[in-house]
């Protein structure tokens, strides 16, 4: 018997629906203080948590049995997955329960704010009938900027279209043609800025996006922006803002999350031109009940079936086929994380071909690590909305990528345990082909018309440059002087010569300007850097 601690407060019809389930039993033990669930976790599987308890290193520590953590919401920063994945323990959660609440409530916010509806209905409690000083705006013919092209934002802007609004959208990694099939034109975050009456924010919250919107691009803005953000605290500068307010730069913002919450400063939420919520983005009755429903569903379902949705640090693989596909892992996600440091432009389509030892396993979850280099960034470990394994390839589907995965019975040149890729942006192709040659050895076997035999391992610069004498020694010369040491290098030529590529892998701390100075060089054409450590 299978035994799922509830630490937080669930709806009682859904726990209701639980109490008799074969295999597993729910016990119900909401609110329980952090020292007894430090005493009473050995003795379960599973744990679901809310936003409340704080599954730390010190809990996970003293649950030697826990096999599932189960999050009723979509945020797992309560949750050290790291320590869990460490440990073994799945983390999921529930992506979507709380998409409309979410969407509904931005909506609320925004045209609340607009129409001035809280200060007027604050002045009718005072027995004022002020109807001059309570004038509004129309979202109609509005033009919209929408950060973020996720499920909410997607859902917001679907929304927002309705009001005759010209909506424009800002996603690194959706598509054209995606965006322009939702009704959304594309464009850059400045461009956005420049031309958006309003913005509203649906990014998640990371190292790129942190302070995302600060004094500077704030400047781009128009006069009298109104800005929404029920994403995450933290990706609007709230001084910046502040500031902005008060200068008239920005006309009004509604707001339903801050950088910690609840704010130590309530500045900002008592501003005349701010309309603030706290975080009541996913508090509805109807979405408080459908997560508490899918997580616990979710988790009967792994406990009796093995099958782990929604799952953000765990791929499911039958266990005997773990030592075959593991390297594939490995190598797929370098040969991913190369493409994302050395991309020129958007990725549109991707082409996978396997070979070797691969051939009778399913390649999905090797595509998914390939996919996880090719867009993660590097934000929080602990965000859920970054690319992971598990979600990597309806990631990608979702915007507007197009996968296409192969499987060769003939072998690639005499590497028989090969990926071969070639990563379509709207700039340009790249092609790569790697294989692994022995244990924790990966190589790269092809670039471009490029053969070689380069390792895949710690700091690497690519050069391509024209087969002359003296190239090599130079490059040398140029990492010298600004103490890089080279470990190791290959090189191959193009089918009639005239062309080399030789992979370094160096040592050291590049400088910012290193890229510069080998171009520099006669005979250089490209030099591309990249970190697979």
């Amino acid at each position: 018997m299978y035994k799922i601690l509830v630490s937080d407060s669930l709806p009682p019809e859904i726990l209701a629906k639980y109490d008799k389930t074969e295999g597993v039993s729910v016990i119900n033990k909401s609110g329980i203080s952090m020292d007894d669930l430090k005493k009473e976790i050995k003795d379960y599987d599973g744990l679901v948590v809310r936003s409340r308890t704080k599954a730390t290193a010190d809990i996970l520590a003293a649950a030697p049995n826990l096999k599932v953590i189960g999050r009723a919401g979509a945020g797992v920063d309560n949750i050290d997955t790291v320590e869990a994945t460490k440990r073994g323990i799945i983390v999921m959660n529930t992506p979507g329960g709380n998409t409309m609440a979410a969407t509904e409530h931005t909506i609320a916010l925004l045209l609340a704010g607009l129409r001035n509806i809280s200060p007027a209905n604050a002045s009718m409690l005072r027995d004022e009938w002020d109807r001059k000083t309570y004038v509004g705006h129309e979202l109609y013919q509005k033009t919209i900027g929408v950060v973020g092209l996720g499920k909410i934002g997607r859902e917001v802007a679907k929304r927002l279209a309705a009001f005759d609004t010209k909506i424009l959208g800002y996603d690194p990694i959706i598509t054209s043609e995606a965006a322009t099939q939702l009704g959304i034109k594309l464009v850059s975050l400045d461009e956005l800025l420049e031309k958006s009456d309003i913005i509203t924010i649906h990014a998640p919250k990371m190292k790129e996006t942190l302070n995302m919107i600060n004094a500077a691009n704030l400047k781009k803005c128009k006069d009298g922006v109104v800005f929404v953000n029920c994403a995450r605290g933290g990706i609007i500068n709230e001084q910046d803002l502040l500031q902005a307010l008060n200068d008239g730069k920005v006309g009004m913002a509604c707001i339903d999350v801050f950088s910690s919450e609840p704010p130590a400063d309530f500045t900002l939420a008592k501003h005349p031109k701010v309309l603030a919520t706290p975080h009541l983005g996913a508090s509805t009755e109807e979405a408080q009940v459908k997560v508490a429903d899918q997580i616990l569903d979710q988790m009967i379902e792994y406990f009796q079936k093995n099958v782990a949705r929604h799952a953000v640090n765990f791929v499911s693989v039958e266990e005997e086929i773990q030592p075959r596909i593991a390297p594939f892992y490995t190598l797929a996600e370098r040969m991913g994380t190369i493409f994302n440091q050395i991309k020129d432009g958007r990725l549109k389509e991707i082409s996978v071909r396997y070979y070797g030892t691969v051939l009778d396993v399913p390649v999905e979850p090797i595509s998914a690590y390939l996919l996880v280099g090719a867009l993660k960034t590097s934000g929080d470990a602990q965000n859920i909305e970054i690319v992971n394994p598990v979600n990597a390839l309806t990631v990608a589907r979702e915007r507007g990528i197009s996968i296409e995965l192969a499987k060769k019975d003939t072998p690639l040149t005499v590497h028989t345990n090969a990926i071969a890729c070639d990563f379509v942006t709207d700039k340009g192709k790249i092609h790569m082909a790697g294989s692994f040659v022995g244990k924790n050895i990966f190589h790269l076997i092809e670039y471009g018309d490029f053969k070689l035999s380069a390792e895949l391992e710690g700091q690497l610069i690519i050069v391509e440059n024209d087969n002359i004498p003296g190239i090599i020694g130079k490059i040398g010369t140029t990492l010298g002087e600004v103490n890089i040491n080279i470990s190791h290098m290959s090189s191959g030529r193009d089918g009639d010569a005239k062309k080399a590529l030789n992979v370094f892998a160096v040592q050291g701390n590049l400088p910012g300007d290193l890229k510069e100075k080998l171009e520099k060089i006669k005979g250089i054409n490209a030099v591309r850097l990249a970190n697979v450590e």
